[in-house]
C-alpha cells in the first residue's frame, strides 16, 4: 500500500487544490493519505475521503520541538503512521503544494519499490534548477522534501530521515543527502525525478517533475509569508550554535508575515545586484522588493488557475503540452 503524509500549515489554500489532483490521478484504491494540519482549520465544507486521516498537530504535536516543517513531517510519520503500516508498504513525503499530474504514478512508484525486484529504495525530487548562495558543491544538487517516496523498511534499514545533523548542513536537504550517499555504500539506488517542464514560467517554482508530479513552489510563503517563527530544538551536538556558512537570520529567530516568493536561484542569479550572502547587511526582499512582486504577480495567476480548475488539466496543458 502507498502511503501518503502531507502538511498543510497555516491556509486551506492547497486543501482542495491537491485533492482533486490525487483523487484524479491516483488510480488505486491501495493508498491512504495521512493530512497533517498545522496552526491552520479545516473548512467545514471539505469533504474528506474515507483513506484520509486527520492528525490534528495543533492538538498533538509538542511546540517545544518548533515549527519547522521537516519536525512535524519526522514525527506525523514516528508518532502516527510508523506503526500503523507494513514493512513494504511505500511511504510519500509529498507538500502542501505538491500532487500528481499523471496517471501512472502510483504504479511508478510501485514498479521502482516493489522488494522483489532489484529495485532503488527511494524515489525523490532532485533539484538540479536551484542552488542557495553558499551551498557548497559537495551538496548540490539535493533531493527536495516536496516529494520523497521509500518503504518503511528500506527508511528504517537505511536511517532515511530529514534533519540538520551536523554543523556543515544549511538544511535537512543536506542531512538527506549524506544519508542517501550513506545508503548507496551499500548498495541502495535512487531514482531521481528532475524538472522536465516543457514550458517555464520560473526557473524553479512552478515544475513538473519526472513528468508525474507538480509542485508550486512557495506555496504557502508566496501566500503568508512566515506568520510564525520557525525553528525549535537544535540538535544536541551543536549546542545551540549557528551552522557554519549560516546567518543568525536564517534560523528563524523572527517571524516574517511578508509575502515571500522567491528561491535560491533568484538570489543567486543576481549577485550582481547586491551581495545578498548569510551574514550580510543587504537583504534580498528589500533590495529586491520588485523582483519579488513580479514573481508573486507571476504565482497568483498561476495559483488561480488552479483554484479555477476542476477537472485538474491545466498543469499538463499549460506547463507538459499534454492534454
Amino acid at each position: 500500500m502507498i502511503h501518503i503524509l502531507t502538511l498543510h500549515y497555516a491556509t486551506p489554500a492547497w486543501l482542495e487544490i491537491q485533492k482533486r489532483h490525487i483523487l484524479k490521478y491516483t488510480n488505486s484504491e491501495h493508498y491512504k493519505l495521512w493530512l497533517g494540519k498545522y496552526n491552520t482549520d479545516i473548512p467545514e465544507n471539505f469533504e474528506v475521503p474515507d483513506n484520509w486521516e486527520i492528525i490534528d498537530l495543533d492538538e498533538k504535536y509538542p511546540e517545544e520541538l518548533g515549527n519547522e516543517h521537516y519536525f512535524q513531517i519526522e514525527w506525523m510519520y514516528e508518532n502516527w503512521v510508523k506503526e500503523r503500516i507494513e514493512e513494504d508498504d511505500i511511504i510519500v513525503f509529498m507538500d502542501n503544494d505538491a500532487f500528481p499530474c499523471c496517471p501512472q504514478w502510483s504504479n511508478l512508484l510501485r514498479e521502482n519499490l516493489t522488494p522483489s525486484a532489484e529495485s532503488p529504495q527511494g524515489v525523490c525530487v532532485i533539484e538540479t534548477n536551484n542552488r542557495g548562495v553558499a551551498q557548497p558543491d559537495y551538496y548540490f544538487p539535493v533531493p527536495d522534501l516536496c516529494f520523497f517516496a521509500t518503504t518503511k523498511k528500506a527508511r528504517f534499514t537505511h536511517d532515511l530521515k530529514w534533519g540538520i545533523f551536523n554543523n556543515q548542513h544549511q538544511n535537512p536537504a543536506f542531512g538527506m543527502l549524506d544519508k542517501m550517499m550513506a545508503s548507496q555504500g551499500q548498495g541502495a539506488q535512487f531514482v531521481s525525478l528532475e524538472r522536465s517542464n516543457r514550458f517555464n514560467a520560473h526557473n524553479v517554482m512552478f515544475g513538473v517533475y519526472g513528468n508525474m508530479i507538480y509542485h508550486q513552489a512557495c506555496g504557502t510563503r508566496s501566500l503568508i509569508g512566515r506568520p510564525l517563527p520557525t525553528g525549535g530544538a537544535m540538535p544536541e551536538h551543536m549546542h545551540g550554535r549557528v551552522p557554519a556558512g549560516l546567518s543568525p537570520a536564517l534560523c528563524h529567530v523572527d517571524a516574517n508575515k511578508r509575502r515571500q516568493c522567491y528561491t535560491g536561484i533568484d538570489v543567486l542569479g543576481r549577485k550582481d545586484l547586491g551581495q545578498f550572502w548569510p551574514g550580510s547587511e543587504m537583504e534580498f526582499e528589500d533590495e529586491c522588493a520588485d523582483i519579488i512582486q513580479t514573481n508573486l504577480k507571476i504565482f497568483d495567476v498561476i495559483y488561480d488557475e488552479l483554484v479555477q480548475d476542476k477537472k485538474c488539466e491545466f498543469v499538463r496543458r499549460y506547463f507538459m503540452g499534454l492534454p
